[in-house]
């Protein structure tokens, strides 16, 4: 008999006297990114030419390399590959433009203006997709998110990540703004969180090559908060110079 086998401030020292943790003033709180679904495409599940229908590999992952049509935009598509970079947080950000001109180039409408009706709509497509894969690689903290969600990670949707310490040194750091009285202390500040901002960046780095994912969504959190107070100061800086 055969057996089938089957697939397998006041409230500054609350915090420090408790284990409360409070969201830092004006500082938005953490609510996580969305970002594209990734889906994933074998050569061997991929759609023939809508053209020729061979299934032959694609120039620069958008041209049949045997009729020259420009396929349907493949939406989910790792980022880096469509930009021709290795799935790394490392990159070298003028090769990044680099590659992204060139591929812009290559879909522009105007090349596509006398083709088929098809073309011209995956023209369209595959400019605004390679617009998404560009802002989120070329931007740090959205580089970061990306390849976490790549690992098959979320990131956390509250501040649990965050030691208190750090939210006690968000907070002060919000009253500086709010007391910043002229543009030279705003430069000030904010030059230091360029600094700071920089620095995360080689952090993560670090961590992405260590394979030290929670690392990582610590590392990604601080500089959401980072960002957020950028960008109070931004608008001190335009309240000063209206009023």
């Amino acid at each position: 008999m055969l057996i089938m086998r089957g697939v397998i401030s006041g409230i500054k020292s609350a915090v420090r006297a408790t284990n409360y943790t409070p969201m830092a003033k004006n500082v938005v709180p953490f609510q996580g990114f969305r970002l594209p679904e990734i889906r994933e495409f074998s050569v061997e599940s991929s759609p023939a030419c809508w053209n020729c229908q061979n299934k032959s590999a694609l120039r620069q992952n958008m041209i049949c390399s045997d009729c020259g049509h420009l396929q349907d935009v493949n939406a989910g598509i790792n980022y880096f590959k469509l930009l021709s970079f290795p799935t790394q947080f490392s990159l070298e950000s003028q090769k990044l433009t680099k590659s992204f001109r060139q591929l812009q180039t290559i879909v522009h409408p105007d090349k596509y203006s006398n083709k088929t009706s098809r073309e011209q709509t995956n023209s369209a497509d595959w400019s605004s997709l390679i617009n998404k894969a560009y802002k989120t690689l070329a931007t740090p903290i959205e580089r970061g998110q990306y390849l976490l969600q790549l690992e098959g990670e979320q990131m956390p949707q509250d501040n649990s990540a965050l030691n208190k310490e750090f939210l006690m040194a968000m907070m002060e750091r919000n009253e500086e703004v709010e007391d910043a009285e002229d543009t030279k202390t705003l430069e000030d500040l904010n030059a230091q969180l360029i600094k700071e901002l920089e620095g995360m960046s080689q952090k993560l780095n670090s961590l992405f090559e260590k394979k030290d994912l929670q690392g990582v969504k610590g590392t990604l959190v601080e500089m959401k908060y980072l960002l957020s107070i950028q960008n109070s100061i931004k608008q001190k800086q335009q309240s000063l110079l209206g009023s």
